[in-house]
């Protein structure tokens, strides 16, 4: 998988320094649409931009290696699952492919993945 889309699922406290080794690590490995929702997502959106940034040194990058962002803390669950599902087109990529992140206190990779197939 050389181009994906990431769910970023937070109900949990994550550290600053971890949130930013992970955002690193997404962009660094092709990550072209990264979705928050939870728990400071919006530090979650600005830390994959910033990410992207710095892999860049700041400066011009590859238009087919913009990674797109979005926080949703408006939205529920459900809804953010449908949005990552139907509504994250990419220029002439399909991005098919999905990593989901979960940082939740308990299991729930079924009901992710559940909620994901019925949309």
């Amino acid at each position: 998988m050389t181009k994906f889309k990431c769910l970023i699922l937070i109900e949990r406290e994550v550290g600053g320094d971890y949130r930013n080794e992970v955002s690193k690590t997404l962009v660094k490995a092709g990550c072209l649409y990264s979705l928050a929702w939870g728990t400071d997502c919006s530090a979650w959106d600005d830390s994959v931009d910033w990410a992207f940034l710095e892999l860049y040194d700041f400066g011009d990058y590859p238009e087919d290696k913009f990674v797109m962002t979005t926080w949703h803390d408006e939205e529920t669950l459900e809804e953010t699952i449908e949005f990552a599902k139907h509504c994250t087109e990419y220029s002439d990529v399909t991005l098919d492919d999905i990593i989901v992140l979960d940082f939740a206190g308990q299991e729930r990779g079924e009901l992710i993945e559940q909620l994901y197939s019925a949309t």
